[in-house]
């Protein structure tokens, strides 16, 4: 589906596929036994063309961050490496990526379960900067990073940044015990409570909310998707008691 919760113009286009064109993602955890890396990767690449044919992008230009420092580097997807790059999907070992309308078509996002991924945008420089927000990378300030980012690439200003946070697991998603990647009090105060049923409730997207609004940004927008309830996607938690659900949601944004 094509959200436009968060734009002040049409440039820019939030992709979430949802469960509707299949897992987005070549692990090997999704496929038969009997599939090969070289198949994973074709019935995925097959799965992101008719996705870029229905939405209005090709399908082969899509990237997506590693994220092997987790510290809130972040490098920016330009004409140039889109041509050295042209089947898209490359390893690419910054946390966060960015796009500008200098590079319409290409679309930058994550495939995931339960975790939201967090899309900022500069209205004025056309310019969106996206990182994925699992519960531990949130306690290591990702959706504050993520600002940061766009404004060390592109000098953005906080009144001109608009985010938009993606669907994600709702506060079913529960420990048995306080989680050990929970390790910052300030970033999960009032966002992981002990319930009646003396399970540890995990609030990501307060979490996320909290920490956006420290760093100075007003224009946010949530998704209202909870991906364990929503038969429309997948999700981990409930992937436990519903094998349909097991798979990768993806989650992006591009200029068209």
């Amino acid at each position: 589906m094509i959200r436009n919760f968060i734009l002040g113009d049409n440039a820019l286009q939030i992709l979430e596929t949802g469960n509707k064109y299949g897992t987005m993602s070549t692990s090997e955890a999704f496929y038969p036994e009997s599939y090969t890396q070289e198949m994973r990767w074709s019935d995925f690449l097959k799965r992101r063309s008719i996705v870029g044919k229905i939405h209005g992008f090709d399908g082969r230009k899509m990237f997506m961050a590693d994220q092997e420092h987790k510290k809130g580097s972040w490098f920016e997807i330009t004409k140039e490496y889109v041509k050295a790059h042209p089947e898209g999907w490359t390893d690419i070992p910054e946390d966060i990526l960015i796009v500008t309308d200098k590079t319409p078509g290409v679309v930058i996002g994550h495939p995931v379960a339960d975790c939201p991924v967090v899309m900022a945008y500069d209205i004025k420089n056309k310019a969106v900067a996206i990182g994925h927000c699992s519960a531990a990378l949130i306690d290591k300030k990702m959706p504050k990073l993520v600002i940061d980012a766009l404004e060390e690439a592109h000098a953005s200003k906080d009144e001109d940044i608009h985010v938009y946070v993606s669907a994600c697991a709702g506060k079913e998603w529960t420990y048995d015990k306080y989680p050990n990647w929970a390790t910052d009090s300030n970033v999960w105060d009032d966002a992981i409570t002990l319930g009646d049923d003396r399970l540890y409730h995990i609030d990501l997207k307060k979490a996320v909310l909290k920490q956006l609004k420290e760093r100075n940004i007003s224009n946010i927008d949530l998704s209202d998707v909870d991906t364990i309830k929503d038969p429309d996607y997948y999700s981990n938690s409930a992937a436990k008691d519903d094998p349909s659900k097991q798979g990768r949601n993806f989650a992006g944004v591009f200029f068209h």
